[in-house]
């Protein structure tokens, strides 16, 4: 038979509230009743144990480094703070600080790009002096020499030409002109 249970306000309710009824109207023991609804108010309390728990997490997971409350305290926080707490103004700080953050990884990101940018110009403007200081050199190295070079021609080739040089230089030398480069 069905039972229904009245309850006068409390949850959990108290036993001295509860008024049991079957379907008919008549008075019931209420025993197997009443155990059925501790084992639900006890498995209502896990998920609200578990749902606090995980929000809990979150919060200190998520928490802003502008956020007044710290990580700590917001692991700990108890189920009257947690229904109380301002969810919608912990979210908004959230994504005000990661949109900084994300502008300052992309203004890095963009200053490295311009350094590197000069950088590779600097080194092709250097490579092709030295090729210019080298021309006269590379005439009695290479009698194509007099031909222009491209900028990548001339990255490819300085290392190699430099070497070059720098052996053709000491080629018969008595030695007097490499303790000169070497000192």
């Amino acid at each position: 038979t069905g039972c229904i249970t009245a309850v006068t306000g409390d949850f959990p309710p108290k036993k001295s509230k509860e008024i049991k009824h079957d379907v008919n109207g008549g008075q019931h023991s209420g025993a197997p009743l009443e155990k059925d609804h501790i084992r639900e108010v006890g498995n209502l309390k896990k998920i609200q144990d578990k749902l606090a728990e995980s929000l809990r997490l979150c919060l200190h997971y998520f928490s802003p480094p502008s956020w007044p409350t710290k990580k700590e305290d917001l692991i700990n926080l108890d189920l009257d703070k947690l229904l109380d707490f301002p969810l919608n103004k912990f979210f908004d700080t959230y994504e005000v600080n990661l949109t900084e953050l994300i502008a300052q990884y992309q203004q890095h990101a963009s200053e490295a790009e311009k350094k590197g940018e000069t950088a590779e110009e600097k080194l092709a403007n250097l490579r092709k002096m030295v090729m210019q200081l080298l021309r006269p050199s590379l005439m009695n190295y290479n009698a194509d020499a007099e031909g222009n070079l491209d900028g990548d021609e001339i990255g490819d080739n300085v290392d190699e030409i430099l070497a070059a040089v720098v052996k053709e230089s000491t080629k018969g030398d008595t030695g007097a002109s490499r303790d000169v480069l070497n000192s």
